[in-house]
């Protein structure tokens, strides 16, 4: 493969039975530029002396089967928003073609509020997101999550919850319609109503995505507080909430041919994710159906 670093083995990219299950040469090829960018993110974190943490899906993989679970197609990172907001501000140096650093900031309509390391030379299009041909980069990626502080009050936590991710929805609903992107499963006054709403927002916050940046501040919100709870806010789920003490004295690991950090005390986060997360469930992405290609840029599909 010419467009990752990753040094394979012969044997890598062969079809292979895991578990009971066939991960085919298609998706190994998919594994391998994913891992190089994990290989790159790991390079870069080390460099800068940045904490991080394999999460969700990657972490289980990584303790249950020193790898990929088998039917899985992503990888998941975490780290202190502290940390995040260092990666963000080296990012732009470090990664260069055909990796790419993805935020809002840097690659406008994205609207993940999460980072994304891509490989521009590949292909990663969400099928919810195929119809809209949005311009922002769509390589293969890993996700990159801030934790941040939230309250440790549940009833709290779950309106401050769903009030970032309201946000989070309103700032992808005036990118879209500010930019040729309408929900054509709306009616076609409830469309220009919200053109029209947006349309002035617009022009009075002289462009700017208002309510990104409320978002943006709004997350951050509890960051200044001594919180015992810390939380993946952007996956919406009390199963990504944990103690602070146990994402914590980061230990590396094997997974597939590299060695990578996992918080040391892994059992908790595992045990209220997953349950009893030593016995195989068959399952999938979090992504649910992606057009995955790790030979052709998405620019090609763009066209």
């Amino acid at each position: 493969m010419d467009n990752i670093k990753l040094k394979l083995s012969e044997d890598f990219l062969k079809e292979e039975v895991r578990n009971d299950y066939t991960v085919s040469p298609e998706m190994k090829k998919v594994w391998a530029v994913e891992l190089d960018l994990l290989d790159q993110m790991d390079r870069v974190c080390q460099k800068y002396d940045i904490p991080w943490y394999l999460s969700g899906g990657s972490l289980l993989g990584a303790v249950r089967h020193q790898g990929y679970i088998p039917w899985d197609d992503d990888i998941d990172l975490m780290m202190y928003r502290k940390d995040f907001e260092r990666l963000c501000e080296v990012a732009s140096q470090e990664f260069t073609e055909p990796y790419f650093f993805q935020t809002e900031e840097t690659d406008t309509g994205s609207i993940r509020g999460h980072a994304q390391l891509r490989n521009s030379a590949t292909t990663a299009i969400l099928k919810s997101e195929e119809y809209f041909h949005y311009q922002f980069n769509q390589g293969i990626f890993i996700d990159i999550f801030p934790l941040d502080n939230v309250p440790d009050d549940p009833e709290e936590r779950q309106a401050f919850v769903k009030s970032v991710n309201q946000l989070k929805h309103r700032a992808r609903q005036f990118y879209n319609y500010c930019n040729g992107y309408p929900n054509k499963n709306l009616s076609g006054l409830k469309q220009f109503l919200l053109y029209t709403k947006f349309f002035f927002e617009k022009k009075k916050s002289g462009g700017r995505n208002i309510y990104y940046d409320r978002f943006a501040k709004e997350i951050t919100k509890y960051d200044d507080q001594a919180t015992q709870e810390v939380m993946m806010v952007m996956l919406e789920t009390e199963k990504c909430c944990w103690k602070r003490e146990y994402v914590a004295n980061p230990v590396r690991v094997p997974f597939e041919m590299l060695s990578v950090p996992i918080p040391k005390d892994y059992d908790p986060l595992l045990t209220k994710q997953y349950g009893k997360w030593n016995i195989f469930v068959r399952g999938g992405s979090i992504h649910g159906s992606v057009i995955f290609d790790p030979d052709k840029s998405y620019k090609e599909y763009l066209k």
